[in-house]
Order: structure tokens, then C-alpha cells, then sequence
């Protein structure tokens, strides 16, 4: 059993289709030209709330909690490209967010501030990430098709490293209704 002083670097997500998954790196692939390399498409994700470095007693609480959570399912239409150069994050965001994400993101949100966990963004701006640190804005030859998320879950994922690199494990799911 985990020490109550070990801790992992965590965050809730939604997960991508492998459907959605290959085509967006078909896309990238063949439509877009960046200064940086792309994530992988194993890392694809659209981030809920971001927990940082959490003590494995706080996570068993944040889950118990988050399971006792009862939102309803929903649909996403991610279909809009941008870039922050603040950031040089290059992204995918869905195009009018359903007021459910938020509901969802906010309730995620209340039950980490029980514990004492910030939410380090001013303001919650969904996204899937792309590229980091671009210069600029990279060369898209062709729009991303539309696709349409169909929420019926989301994860709580582990940030940690592997011999590729950076890695998200999920560690449990939770199902909406």
C-alpha cells in the first residue's frame, strides 16, 4: 500500500477515440506546419482540472468524492484551431462549449479546493494540445475536419515519463449519466 506522503502529478481529462485520434494525426501529418514537434497522439486529452503534485491520501478522498458526483453525459463539437503565443501552445478547442463541460469542470474544481488544491488558471479554457512552445502560429494548408466528442466519461490521468517520454496513465474512470 502507498505511503500517505508518496504523491503523483494528476489531473482529470477527456479521453480521445482512437477514431478521433487518427484523424487528427492524419491532419497534422499532412495539413499542418509547425516549429516544434506535435504531442504524441497517446497524450491527446482535453484537460477538466489540473491537480499538480497530489499526496496518495488526498487522491483516494478526491476519488470517492468525484464518484459521488452525478452529471449528466454530453456532446462536444471540437472543430476550432488556435494558438496562444503567450505559450506558444498551439490547440484544438471545442466550438461553443456546452454549459455541461463547465458544470462539470467547476464541480471537479470544488471538490480539489476541499482539499486544498488550486486550480492554477485564472479562467478554464478548454483545449487539446497540439504543440508547445511554437514561435508562432504553424502553417494549416487545410482546416481539421470537425468531430464530435461524445462524453459519456472522463479520466483521472497520471503525468509521468516512460522511454518515449512524457506519458498519461489513466488511473480511474468515472462514468456520467
Amino acid at each position: 500500500m502507498a505511503s500517505s506522503l508518496s504523491s503523483r502529478r494528476l489531473f482529470f481529462a477527456l479521453g480521445l477515440s482512437n477514431e478521433a485520434k487518427s484523424s487528427l494525426a492524419h491532419w497534422l501529418q499532412h495539413h499542418v506546419i509547425a516549429d516544434k514537434a506535435f504531442t504524441q497522439p497517446r497524450n491527446w486529452h482535453l484537460t477538466l482540472l489540473f491537480l499538480g503534485n497530489t499526496p496518495s491520501n488526498t487522491e483516494a478522498a478526491l476519488i470517492k468524492e468525484v464518484r459521488a458526483l452525478q452529471l449528466r453525459k454530453f456532446n462536444l463539437k471540437v472543430a476550432d484551431i488556435d494558438w496562444w503565443p503567450s505559450n506558444g501552445i498551439f490547440h484544438l478547442r471545442p466550438s461553443s462549449p456546452p454549459n455541461a463541460l463547465f458544470t462539470l469542470h467547476n464541480g471537479l474544481k470544488k471538490i480539489a479546493q476541499k482539499h486544498h488544491i488550486k486550480d492554477p488558471h485564472r479562467r478554464y479554457r478548454p483545449h487539446i494540445t497540439l504543440a508547445r512552445n511554437c514561435k508562432a502560429m504553424p502553417t494549416v494548408a487545410q482546416p481539421m475536419p470537425a468531430f464530435d466528442m461524445q462524453v459519456h466519461r472522463f479520466t483521472l490521468f497520471e503525468s509521468t515519463r516512460d522511454e518515449q517520454g512524457l506519458v498519461y496513465r489513466p488511473i480511474e474512470h468515472f462514468t456520467l449519466y
